[in-house]
């Protein structure tokens, strides 16, 4: 078979082992001649959208992976919801799905070495017609109509299941993710150098501020390791961002425990990478932590500092045992190639 992987996610990790059984693997790239074309996630929408002339010529199966469906994006108030951004992005839309005018986005660009009329048409036209609006156009109206043309839609979890079809209307089959097992596994311990860690992107809905909180109260060293998107969110701690994912599992690797404050997350990641490398997590207790995570975690009450407090006491103090077998099977790269396999033979 021939397979056609678009994302640096997570499906990635199994190219080799889908070799290893014989079937040939494109990351990020068509062909008219596979049989399989499967993206990781929206943000690779458009580029497949180009191609769907070929994927119905050659009757090529198209499976979307869907991460997450984010309600503040869809909630009318938010300040991306005005009319002009919905023109924006139904502009954006009709550009960047169509190859006929996709090219118009690279060849008007600002350029210092032209003259000032040519820059103004220039930033007029970046600046209406290529900047994407992740609103409700985007999700309700183009990434819901994208959709639709896939032979198989699927969820990354039960709750991402569910929004799916709160918001898009939309049957889709749960197929978990899988972590970079054999890596993480063949790391060797390391000294301690952090008494807690956390790992996501820094904005409002992530909760940063009270791990901060928590950590100051027990007079912890700690470390938050993502992309400032919220650039109003003040940290009292050392933050950065790696574009190096190995970095990042080195200083996850330094540190004692992992903990997750977010009020949402479409799968959550980081958990998982943490418990291959036998560190305690602490999570909130969410829907979606409580049915990605079982019973591996020490969960504590949303926005409870306190409760984090305490959880985070009974961690470093050792009074918690680890249970990780489960949770080890169930995402390693091997778990997720045994699982992909099955929904593409249910396919062809």
């Amino acid at each position: 078979m021939k397979i056609s992987i678009y994302g640096s996610y997570y499906f990635p990790y199994i190219i080799e082992l889908l070799k290893k059984e014989g079937h040939i693997v494109l990351l990020n790239e068509f062909a008219d001649d596979i049989d399989v074309c499967i993206l990781e996630s929206r943000f690779c929408m458009y580029e497949i959208y180009r191609k769907l002339r070929s994927i119905r010529k050659y009757h090529i199966k198209l499976i979307n992976s869907i991460l997450d469906i984010p309600p503040w994006l869809i909630d009318k108030n938010h300040e991306l919801n005005t009319y002009l951004k919905y023109i924006k992005q139904t502009l954006y839309n009709k550009i960047h799905k169509n190859p006929s005018f996709y090219h118009y986005t690279e060849k008007y660009r600002v350029d210092l070495l032209k003259n000032k009329y040519y820059n103004l048409f220039a930033s007029l036209f970046q600046s209406y017609f290529n900047q994407i609006q992740r609103n409700r156009v985007y999700f309700l109206k183009n990434y819901r109509r994208f959709l639709k043309y896939s032979d198989l839609n699927l969820s990354l979890s039960k709750y991402t299941q569910y929004l799916v079809e709160k918001f898009l209307k939309l049957k889709t089959t749960v197929c978990y993710p899988c972590v970079n097992s054999d890596y993480l596994l063949s790391l060797p311990k390391k000294e301690i150098i952090y008494d807690a860690i956390n790992i996501s992107r820094i904005d409002s809905y992530k909760r940063q501020k009270i791990f901060v909180e928590a950590a100051k109260k027990l007079n912890l060293n700690i470390i938050v390791l993502g992309r400032q998107v919220n650039k109003n969110i003040k940290l009292e701690c050392p933050h950065y961002f790696f574009e190096d994912q190995k970095k990042v599992f080195d200083i996850l690797n330094q540190s004692k425990l992992y903990v997750d404050s977010s009020e949402f997350e479409g799968f959550g990641m980081s958990p998982i990478e943490a418990a291959f490398l036998d560190k305690i997590t602490i999570a909130s207790n969410t829907y979606v932590h409580r049915e990605v995570l079982g019973d591996y975690p020490l969960f504590f009450k949303l926005n409870n500092v306190d409760d984090l407090v305490s959880k985070m006491q009974t961690a470093l103090e050792g009074n918690f045992k680890l249970n990780l077998a489960s949770i080890k099977k169930k995402y390693s790269k091997e778990a997720l190639k045994n699982r992909l396999l099955r929904l593409i033979e249910g396919l062809i």
